[in-house]
């Protein structure tokens, strides 16, 4: 029997092939992996070129021995050239998009698929084990090979009329060529040996079998959604059927799948265009991908019970979509962040640290007229606000102004939908996140954007931490970043990431690719005791200590959900002593020993909860216990909702309930009325709790007009009239004034009632980005005018890395003036009396 090595020296034209293969899919591979989507058709043109030369180098071999008998030449060389023209399809695929990405495991599968179609070539080589392991692989192979035929089917005629455009449409026809081919090996082979074809059988039919078994778990999930809608209507539930979906559903890929069918997820309908129907109507910010089971599905099941904006919803609460799911006003598939500059100052005195983030962002695009628009979602550390924001316009750094939001997106609407000039915004979100939006990003150009961000510093145990902001966006894994740490007053203790190089006294850089996930620490020192003044008013910070108040609750409410355990739930019950004890199951339930262990089965199924304080009727002496995930809705997610109308009218009258939470952090919901000052909060253990109770003791509110409380950072900041000259940085009033808006529009956040004039001009006077205030760049003072957004007066304005000291007030500005006026004119006199003389 011919050896292997002695058949590859024989052949070197199959040799040859081979390694053509081995150059064309690294090729395809490398550049899918490292290469700027503007390469796809110079990528196509390489994988193309080695088919076609191949395919010559087969006929001419061919012709040579066999004349114009193509069929006596060897199957061999037909299979390397199919998979040459499969790889080569594929790769225009990139540029000429028939179907979208493949999903990881076709991508496999079509690897695997190859793999085994060339080693089917000869399997006589192969041992017996190895042998069969091939024929089943080749089996589904063949399997995949008809699919794509089948797929491709509407474009066969129209390819046929193609052939003559440089033979590129005989792309289309690779899958059925290769499954022609595949069926003759398999026959050739069973003729010699028949537990080869029952091998490949086999193969054929488990992917058969799995399909199956995806299409009935497809349809009992289906089934599980419609259910769940119908109970809550049954029920006259008050919050959205998505809601209660996105609650109790089962979080599987299966339903995944369900839900981004149609806005990530191919599908087709048998009515509509068949395979090339069933485009999505709105826009989700997520690679598309072709999967062939979704496909099936959406052959053999009509969509859920959900609209699109329904689904959008659940998918933001199940797996934190929220960046995906953001209106566009145009596309931002080909934007690519390339360069990220951090510049970090901690001032640690003040347990507060100021970062400026620069970012540049490339329009990869083959069209010089493919305009785009770039988002971004920023994840803020806790208690977080915007301070500043830059444009780069024409190469010039071009700073932003405040304005209020509703007139900041209107805006930036008119001039991105209709006029499509340079303008950027910064938006505050739920949940410790900001938008950004640069337009337009140009192929001629790379936009730059800078966002400076105020952060109180996190107090753990004796040190402090500096939590860097991430961000989603243009996609950032090859991204070059700059860090550059300072401070105000080097700390002892300090903690950095390895890459830090000390460059100067007090200055740290690092230089690498973009990392996310990274954060400073250091010893905390004495809070400093010089404060910040402006327009008449000093802010300074003080040591925040819980201070305790009596306090015996009169009922107990649990918000139970899956990150509960049994025996906190127990305890909790035994702890009441005689209490009553209500959780929340479409109603307010009082527990008892023969309901409580069913109830618990309940809700611990939920994923999240949202309990409806608006059914605490005692707030005063009432305690409220939760324990959440960070996968739930945004309290704005809830607007519109018989829910959100309740809470509303409840939160007229200021309340302070009592919470405690027992998790690491609290849900999306609870951290916004949180944030809103609607708890009174201390977080902790199920221990800590129990010494609470036991000592009839609970923290007592410190907030006032004039006092901020930032408690993951242990820090007061209070506000003191009279003073008019210090030397602290003036983010004091940065966060002073974010805080305390926060705390004004808690009452109306669903009526909008909350954009008061006097609210708004705290927010100018500190200059931040907060729910009634946004920060905007334009691109010429013709176009601030003419939106009528006037530049901010008696204002911090924009913060820089050398916003500290006291800021002079109007009128001292006009003193400064008159005496720079004075120092001017005395100059240029004497100038030009040395001049006559």
């Amino acid at each position: 029997m011919t050896t292997l090595s002695n058949y590859f020296k024989q052949d070197r034209l199959t040799t040859t092939g081979l390694l053509l293969i081995l150059i064309s899919a690294a090729s395809f591979w490398l550049t899918g992996l490292y290469g700027r989507p503007d390469s796809a058709f110079g990528a196509f043109i390489v994988n193309y070129a080695i088919s076609v030369g191949f395919g010559v180098a087969v006929i001419v071999d061919t012709i040579r021995k066999h004349g114009w008998h193509y069929s006596r030449g060897k199957a061999e060389h037909t299979a390397v050239l199919l998979v040459l023209s499969f790889i080569s399809a594929f790769a225009l695929n990139r540029e000429m998009n028939v179907f979208d990405d493949s999903a990881d495991w076709l991508s496999i599968w079509v690897v695997e698929s190859s793999i085994a179609l060339l080693l089917a070539m000869r399997y006589q080589w192969l041992g017996t084990i190895p042998r069969y392991f091939t024929f089943f692989f080749l089996g589904a192979a063949l399997l995949l090979f008809m699919y794509y035929a089948f797929y491709l089917l509407p474009l066969y005629v129209l390819s046929l009329i193609g052939i003559l455009a440089m033979g590129i449409a005989l792309h289309t026809f690779a899958p059925l060529c290769l499954g022609i081919i595949t069926v003759v090996i398999l026959l050739r082979a069973g003729r010699q040996e028949r537990g080869l074809l029952y091998t490949a059988a086999a193969g054929f039919a488990l992917p058969l079998i799995a399909a199956g078994v995806f299409l009935f778990c497809w349809g009992q999930t289906d089934k599980q959604i419609n259910l769940i809608i119908n109970q809550n209507n049954l029920n006259e539930g008050k919050l959205p059927n998505w809601v209660a979906v996105s609650r109790q559903l089962d979080n599987s890929p299966i339903a995944e799948r369900i839900l981004k069918r149609g806005l990530v997820y191919h599908e087709v309908s048998a009515f509509d265009n068949f395979f090339f129907g069933g485009m999505p109507s709105r826009s989700f910010d997520e690679r598309k991908q072709h999967d062939p089971l979704v496909v099936l599905a959406s052959l053999f099941f009509g969509k859920p019970n959900l609209d699109e904006t329904e689904r959008i919803n659940i998918l933001k609460a199940m797996y934190n979509s929220r960046h995906q799911a953001q209106d566009r006003l145009w596309a931002g598939d080909k934007l690519e962040t390339i360069s990220v500059i951090s510049n970090v100052k901690l001032y640690p005195e003040y347990r507060m640290a100021y970062t400026e983030k620069t970012l540049t962002v490339r329009n990869n695009a083959q069209s010089s007229w493919s305009n785009q628009e770039a988002i971004y979602t920023f994840q803020l550390p806790e208690g977080s606000v915007v301070s500043s924001l830059s444009l780069w316009i024409n190469g010039k750094e071009a700073k932003s102004r405040l304005t209020t939001k509703a007139k900041a997106d209107s805006t930036y609407k008119t001039i991105v939908g209709v006029e499509q000039h340079d303008p950027s915004v910064v938006h505050w979100q739920e949940g410790n996140t900001i938008s950004v939006r640069v337009f337009p990003c140009t192929t001629e150009e790379n936009r730059k954007f800078r966002i400076g961000i105020t952060s109180p510093l996190r107090l753990d145990g004796k040190r402090l931490v500096y939590e860097n902001a991430s961000f989603e966006g243009p996609q950032a894994t090859t991204a070059l970043e700059t860090l550059q740490l300072s401070f105000s007053n080097k700390p002892a203790g300090l903690q950095l990431p390895g890459i830090f190089k000390q460059t100067g006294a007090d200055i740290y850089t690092a230089d690498r690719t973009y990392d996310p996930d990274w954060d400073i620490s250091c010893n905390a020192p004495q809070l400093a005791t010089t404060a910040f003044a402006f327009a008449d008013t000093a802010y300074r910070v003080s040591e925040y200590q819980p201070q305790y108040e009596n306090f015996s609750p009169k009922a107990l409410y649990l918000d139970v959900n899956n990150s509960w355990t049994k025996a906190e739930y127990d305890n909790l019950y035994q702890k009441a002593k005689g209490l009553p004890v209500y959780i929340y199951y479409d109603k307010l339930v009082k527990l008892s020993d023969s309901n409580k262990d069913g109830l618990f089965d309940l809700l611990s199924r939920q994923r999240f909860s949202l309990f409806p304080v608006n059914e605490i009727k005692v707030p005063e002496s009432a305690l409220l216990v939760a324990k959440g995930s960070d996968a739930s809705p945004n309290l704005s997610d809830l607007e519109g909702s018989g829910f959100a109308d309740d809470l509303t009218a409840y939160l007229q009258v200021p309340r302070h309930i009592r919470l405690y939470n027992m998790g690491s952090g609290l849900s999306p919901y609870l951290k916004a009325l949180k944030e809103l000052r609607v708890f009174s909060y201390v977080n902790g253990t199920a221990e800590g709790l129990d010494a609470l109770l036991d000592k009839h003791q609970f923290t007592r509110d410190q907030e006032n007009e004039s006092t901020v409380v930032i408690d993951n950072a242990g820090l007061m900041i209070q506000k003191v009239p009279g003073l008019k000259t210090a030397d602290a940085p003036d983010h004091l009033l940065r966060l002073f004034a974010y805080n305390d808006i926060m705390k004004k529009v808690g009452a109306d956040y669903f009526r909008r009632n909350y954009v008061q004039p006097l609210t708004i001009a705290e927010a100018e006077q500190a200059y931040i980005v907060s729910p009634v205030s946004s920060m905007i760049v334009l691109e010429t003072q013709q176009d601030y005018e003419r939106f009528g957004i006037d530049e901010n007066k008696n204002s911090l304005k924009n913060a820089s890395m050398k916003s500290s000291g006291a800021v002079p007030e109007p009128q001292e500005w006009v003193l400064i003036i008159l005496a720079a006026g004075i120092v001017g004119t005395f100059i240029y006199r004497g100038r030009r009396a040395v001049a006559q003389l």
